[in-house]
C-alpha cells in the first residue's frame, strides 16, 4: 500500500512541476461579450467582431490580451478551413476587433485561444446569415462559462 500512494504522488508531484503557472481560478477565467457588423465581403458572409475580454469573476476589463480564434461548423467538423485571425487590440479598454469571411451560411463556432494574459480557451457559437437587399445581421452574445458547454480541455496545452 505504501508504494502505491508514493507512485500517485509522485505522478502529481511531476504534473505539477511542468507547468504550475498554468494551474488559473475559476475568478481569473476569462469572459467575452461580443457584437458583429456586416463588412463588404464577396461572399456575403463578412463580418467584423467586436470582442470585450474580461475577467469572469470581477468583469474586469482584460488589456493586452493575446489570442487567436480559429472557426468550426459544428454541423460539419473539419469541413472547412477559414484561417485563424489574430485579435487585434482596438484601444478602448478590453476591446478586440478580428474580421472573418465566412465561407457558407449557418451555425459556427468561433475558438479564441489565448496566451496572455494566461492560457484560456472560450468558445462562442454564433449564427452567420447571408445578408440581402440591406438586410444587415447584427448579433450579441456574452459567453458564461457556467451556462454553456466551453471545453477548457486544452488549459496548459500548446494548441
Amino acid at each position: 500500500m505504501r508504494t502505491r500512494r508514493s507512485i500517485v504522488l509522485a505522478a502529481f508531484l511531476a504534473a505539477t512541476a511542468f507547468a504550475p503557472s498554468d494551474f488559473v481560478l475559476a475568478g481569473d477565467r476569462l469572459m467575452v461579450e461580443h457584437s458583429k457588423e456586416p463588412t463588404k465581403a464577396k461572399s456575403g458572409l463578412g463580418y467584423q467582431y467586436t470582442f470585450k475580454v474580461m475577467k469572469h469573476g470581477s468583469h474586469e476589463p482584460v488589456d493586452g490580451a493575446d489570442f487567436m480564434i480559429s472557426t468550426d461548423m459544428p454541423a460539419m467538423p473539419g469541413a472547412h478551413h477559414m484561417p485563424h485571425v489574430k485579435g487585434e487590440a482596438t484601444g478602448a479598454s478590453g476591446t478586440y476587433k478580428a474580421e472573418f469571411d465566412f465561407d457558407m451560411p449557418g451555425d459556427w463556432n468561433l475558438i479564441l485561444k489565448f496566451s496572455k494574459p494566461q492560457r484560456d480557451q472560450v468558445v462562442i457559437s454564433d449564427n452567420i446569415e447571408k445578408k440581402e437587399g440591406g438586410h444587415s445581421d447584427h448579433s450579441s452574445h456574452s459567453t458564461d462559462h457556467s451556462k454553456h458547454s466551453t471545453d477548457h480541455s486544452s488549459h496548459g496545452s500548446s494548441n
